[in-house]
């Protein structure tokens, strides 16, 4: 039962990593497009492809791995020059890939791992024809002979069927490294046929010298396959480098044996009496008929671990070479380094990162207590601990800090292939791949992405005779780019299209009620409409976008990740879609405020300055929104009084938060300023949902709870908070309760 649970937890494994490595042949098959002489990459893929079918074959999965065989041979023939690689066999490996992918999903979700459905079998039937086609091709001459003639068996032997001896000896890490070699002999059994496996037990030490992690297995194996060289090799490709794996024909020469007997660790004797019982009989006891009884009573399945195999001596081999080719690994004799990480599961993650929330807040609970006792010992243990708990979140929310790179060259097929479609030619360029952010959001961000990415291939870039005519380059430029900016990643999806037509977007706008005609908007105004429920321009709708169902979501979709969206356009120069979200979505940083009695919390990254000013340096007016001269910089604020708690009284002295985003600056008014505090951010219920002031809440040491502004929708309210004095001076009376907020600054500015 135990064996049965490692091997499923092992399955899951094999179906992460397969779709890693599906990714790894998509990108470098794309990379081959624009370079198909680029050998690291096509070594990259074939490489890619071959782990994929071995791994697969260890779990028996035959139905990828014979697939995956066929596939792999062509790009091997790619490799060798047979074949070239042109735009058509790039869109067969990339349709290949997307069938394997099929089939991996397929499996993980209880699919037959021998079988596939009607459907996929006529598909994987039509690209097994086409990849065969590959392999009947000659597009490059032939190799020359060889020289000196290779000896062969002195018996008959099916042409397609060959005899071969396996020597195997594994490292003593094998175990540890968490491999299982029982399935080596599945696999091997899909491939041909295992006639005898001895297992050699020499290098096991007395009781007193055992080490129980390490382990001393080896075996010699007989096996009979038509899949010639490569078939056997595939069986061992995943052993660790210091595991010995030994390969040669039944028909090897003289000197193939006295090398292979020489170099097995047990000595010539030995190793003698080791190959006979395996049935592998000396060459030139073989010319003299001498006949050596094959035990078979000693043959015996031997479990063995996972490791890398070495490679085989060619049939033609000299004894010098042979010597030499036995001590070569598969890579040249590169080793692979040990990989210093492990996995862990997400959940976890989350796990771990709510524990460190509860440590925080329990410990603000221990710091109130410590204030409240007035015990100065206490403070500055609390403070020790709470630096200490600082270090301890910023490690732990780094655990689930990922690179954007990945969701990033999910568009590199997108772009392709959309491109290919509506017959443009568009170049992706990618950009600040390695900006790290929470997990958590790059999961969440890759379906707006998308939206944004097709909308920008069916709308923004013309076509090559639009673009001609324009006097620009026939192919038209994407750009994805990711950056930090004051404690967020800004996204940008940009470009060099026709850009947004703003009469016409303000016409449909009109059309469809969103707008009156008497309204006057912004340029910026105007381009926000676009993200109006059922909004599109488009004049027919196609596969990809033109049914106004789209840009809507993808606006709730940031907004739900406590991030904003902003549009730049220039007409026919192109358009910028900028996302900002925060880095993460668990503990940050707060500065706490005092506001009509209660205590909110502004994010700490948008914090520039705080000002303490009496009520004379704010004059006699007590509106909402107020202007203030910054050492001579004009500066928006909003009193957060009379958003919230409209009415309380003015106090003797207010504050002034300076707070910056996306290059926009403004102030928020308070009535107290309390400090910097860990906040962990917890999230609001549906009462909320349409507060656009308001982005969570946490819990303050006294057990109170504070709630967390949104510094951004906060900023763009009070850039056009001017315009619309008379509009607030009439809505802000309906807010009754501060405790309510049920509509916060959009009730404010209804």
């Amino acid at each position: 039962m135990a064996f049965e649970l490692d091997l499923e937890a092992s399955r899951g494994i094999f179906f992460t990593e397969a779709r890693q490595l599906l990714a790894e042949v998509e990108s470098h098959v794309l990379q081959l497009e624009q370079n198909p002489n680029d050998t690291e990459v096509l070594n990259a893929a074939f490489r890619a492809a071959h782990t994929i079918k071995g791994s697969a074959g260890v779990f028996g999965l035959m139905v990828i791995t014979h697939f995956v065989h066929d596939l792999e041979t062509v790009l091997d023939r790619v490799r060798n020059a047979e074949i070239s690689f042109d735009a058509n066999m790039s869109t067969l490996v990339l349709e290949c890939r997307d069938h394997i992918s099929e089939l991996v999903d397929c499996i993980e979700a209880g699919g037959d791992a021998e079988h596939v459905s009607p459907d996929m079998a006529t598909s994987q039937a039509g690209l097994t024809a086409r990849l065969k086609a590959y392999l009947l091709q000659e597009d490059a001459p032939p190799p020359a002979a060889p020289a000196t003639p290779v000896l062969v068996d002195t018996e008959p032997v099916a042409k397609s069927s060959q005899t071969w001896h396996v020597s195997v000896r594994l490292g003593r890490s094998t175990l540890c490294d968490g491999f299982d070699p029982a399935p080596i002999f599945s696999y091997m059994d899909s491939y041909g046929d295992v006639q005898a496996v001895i297992p050699v037990l020499d290098a096991l030490p007395g009781f007193a010298n055992l080490d129980p992690e390490a382990c001393y297995l080896g075996f010699e194996l007989r096996f009979e396959t038509d899949k010639g060289l490569a078939g056997v090799e595939d069986a061992f490709e995943f052993l660790t480098e210091e595991s010995k794996v030994r390969i040669l024909p039944h028909s090897c020469t003289p000197e193939q044996w006295d090398a292979l007997v020489n170099a097995l660790p047990e000595g010539p004797t030995r190793a003698v009496d080791l190959l006979h019982q395996a049935g592998f009989v000396r060459p030139a006891e073989l010319q003299h008929d001498v006949a050596v009884p094959v035990e078979g009573e000693q043959m015996a399945l031997a479990t063995v671990a996972n490791a890398v195999s070495l490679p085989a001596l060619p049939a033609g081999n000299s004894s010098g070479n042979a010597s030499n080719n036995l001590a070569k690994t598969k890579s040249a004799g590169k080793a692979t380094p040990v990989s210093s990480f492990i996995r862990v599961p997400s959940d976890k993650l989350d796990a771990l990162i709510n524990l460190v929330g509860e440590l925080v807040i329990a410990n603000a609970g221990t710091v109130e207590q410590a204030k409240h006792l007035n015990h100065t010992a206490m403070l500055e243990s609390t403070s020790a601990v709470a630096g200490l708990i600082e270090e301890i979140r910023d490690g732990a929310l780094g655990l689930r800090m990922v690179q954007i790179g990945e969701t990033f060259q999910r568009f590199q097929r997108v772009v392709r292939d959309t491109a290919m479609g509506l017959g443009k030619q568009i170049q992706l360029e990618i950009s600040g791949e390695d900006t790290e952010l929470d997990k958590s959001v790059v999961e969440k961000i890759g379906d707006p992405l998308m939206h944004l990415v097709r909308n920008a291939l069916d709308h923004g870039l013309e076509t090559p005779e639009e673009r001609s005519a324009a006097g620009k380059s026939a192919t038209g430029k994407l750009q994805l780019n990711a950056y930090h900016d004051s404690g967020h990643i800004v996204i940008e999806v940009q470009d060099d299209g026709r850009g947004l037509a703003r009469e016409k977007i303000l016409k449909k706008a009109i059309e469809k009620g969103i707008v009156s005609p008497e309204q006057i908007l912004t340029d910026a105004e105007v381009n926000m409409l676009i993200f109006a429920p059922g909004f599109s321009t488009a004049d027919k709708v196609t596969d990809i976008s033109g049914r106004g169902v789209g840009m809507d979501v993808v606006k709730r979709n940031i907004e739900a990740l406590r991030g904003s969206v902003q549009v730049r356009s220039r007409v026919g120069q192109g358009c910028t879609f900028e996302i900002r979200l925060p880095l993460t979505l668990a503990i940050i940083d707060g500065f706490l405020i005092g506001v009509g009695g209660s205590v909110y919390v502004i994010p700490l990254s948008y914090v520039r300055e705080c000002l303490e000013l009496s009520a004379d340096a704010l004059g006699t007016d007590d509106r909402m929104d107020i202007h203030y001269d910054l050492r001579g910089e004009f500066l928006p604020c909003v009193r957060l009084r009379k958003v919230f708690h409209p009415r309380a009284s003015r106090p003797k002295r207010e504050n002034i938060i300076v707070v910056s985003f996306g290059g926009m600056k403004a102030g928020i008014v308070a009535d107290q300023l309390h400090g910097e505090s860990q906040t962990v951010i917890k999230p609001l219920g549906n009462l909320f949902e349409q507060n656009k002031a308001i982005s969570g809440a946490t819990i303050m040491g006294n057990g109170d709870v504070a709630l967390i502004l949104d510094v951004p929708k906060l900023i763009n309210e009070v850039s056009s908070i001017s315009t619309k004095t008379a509009e607030l001076e009439t809505s802000r009376h309906a807010i009754e309760q501060p405790a309510v907020l049920s509509h916060g600054l959009e009730q404010a500015n209804a």
